[in-house]
């Protein structure tokens, strides 16, 4: 049994506690190597600021992630909505893995994006040697896309494996 989790809108006051529980190498293995604590802290500031003014299509979803008991920082969710799709991604404490919160996580996130109506498809990239994610998506109806059938994605780096559903 999952322990229950609370998603709040990523604050500001969230930064720290999600640096104690995200800013490791083993959360950045796959996602282009440990930032320093200031790029680390940086990269949350801008996801707080939402997307350049210049993008007015798009839209930054964020969520903190808690443990309901302790409060305790766990995680956190995001989607980039654009185009039509939302690309999904979620990092968790390494202390958390295997315990099915993002399972749990990535349940939610559907949920909440489902309200959006201009979303018709959601993606996910991962690295390739990153089993953990990949699994995940495809245990929560993810397929594996054609790279000639990808559509712009931002989060999208080369050599990816990329992976889509449709909105439930």
């Amino acid at each position: 049994m999952v322990a229950e989790v609370i998603y709040s809108p990523l604050a500001e006051h969230d930064i720290p506690e999600l640096a104690d529980a995200l800013h490791s190498e083993a959360v950045y293995q796959y996602i282009g190597g440990m930032p320093s604590r200031a790029d680390f802290d940086l990269w949350l500031h801008r996801s707080l600021a939402g997307p350049p003014k210049e993008a007015t299509a798009e839209r930054w979803i964020n969520f903190t992630v808690r443990l309901a008991e302790t409060r305790e920082v766990i995680g956190r969710l995001e989607a980039n909505i654009h185009h039509g799709l939302a690309e999904v991604a979620f990092l968790y404490n390494p202390k958390q893995w295997g315990l099915g919160h993002a399972s749990q996580g990535l349940i939610w996130l559907h949920g909440h994006l489902a309200r959006y109506k201009e979303i018709h498809s959601l993606w996910a990239a991962t690295h390739p040697k990153n089993q953990r994610s990949a699994s995940l998506l495809l245990r929560h109806g993810y397929l594996p896309a054609r790279d000639q059938d990808l559509p712009v994605l931002y989060s999208y780096e080369d050599g990816d494996h990329v992976f889509t559903r449709g909105v439930a």
